[in-house]
């Protein structure tokens, strides 16, 4: 396990460790939510813990919440890949009428795997190429007109377009972001325990925010989401963990 670099102590860390070695995972994940840092360590502990309890959905949870915090991490990005596979047959054995991620469109899907700091970074690299090789062309013919003609004009003219392309389908891809579900629930047609059952779902399945919860009470929030392409559902916010 990752040592989780910013637990308040050693001690909790070390009985955690403990909690592990002994095979008492359940345990260790109660003492782990106690003292949570939400940070890419805390859910890639809670992801191998829930994957040696052998509950791949809420492994799968988990370690794509620590993907999305530390992108690239190949250590995350291995268990990740085994949690998927794990999870993906359980749903076979079972029969399940949704797949882990039967909400995403393409461009949602396409969107999922690129960063915004990622892609901010690239267009502020090439917009400085572009402004540099228009800067030479213009020192060299002192004419607006024929530095956009030029090579090197159309050059950046057709990088920035490429660019902004990416970015234009990032940005529609998280109209309505992702999250993935981490409790075992109903579906239901309203926000409320009064509407209708549509179906159940498992946790693992990454599902599309619809908008912004709503209040049944003082003390319980439900939101609106999409678990397939073209169906949608509520369920409390408690069973969400946001991408």
């Amino acid at each position: 396990m990752k040592e989780a670099h910013s637990l308040n102590s050693k001690s909790i860390m070390a009985d955690i460790t403990q909690l592990e070695s002994s095979g008492k995972y359940r345990e260790a994940i109660d003492a782990l939510q106690q003292t949570p840092t939400y940070d890419a360590n805390y859910f890639y502990n809670l992801g191998i813990l829930w994957g040696k309890m052998n509950q791949p959905g809420m492994a799968t949870a988990y370690l794509e919440k620590a993907n999305r915090l530390k992108p690239h991490d190949p250590e995350i990005l291995h268990n990740l890949k085994m949690a998927r596979t794990q999870f993906n047959q359980q749903l076979l054995n079972q029969h399940s009428e949704l797949s882990p991620d039967a909400a995403s469109n393409q461009f949602e899907q396409f969107s999922d795997r690129i960063q915004s700091d990622e892609i901010l970074g690239v267009m502020g690299l090439v917009t400085l190429i572009v402004s540099l090789l228009w800067v030479r062309a213009y020192l060299k013919t002192r004419n607006i007109t024929k530095t956009f003609l030029k090579p090197s004009g159309w050059f950046g003219v057709f990088a920035l377009i490429m660019v902004s392309a990416f970015y234009g389908i990032y940005k529609a891809g998280n109209l309505h972001p992702p999250a993935v579900i981490t409790l075992k629930q109903p579906l239901r047609s309203g926000p409320g325990m009064n509407y209708p059952e549509i179906t159940s779902i498992e946790p693992g399945i990454k599902v599309r925010i619809m908008g912004t919860p709503v209040s049944v009470n003082e003390n319980e929030l439900w939101q609106k989401i999409r678990y397939k392409s073209d169906q949608t559902a509520w369920i409390p916010l408690s069973g969400l963990l946001p991408l």
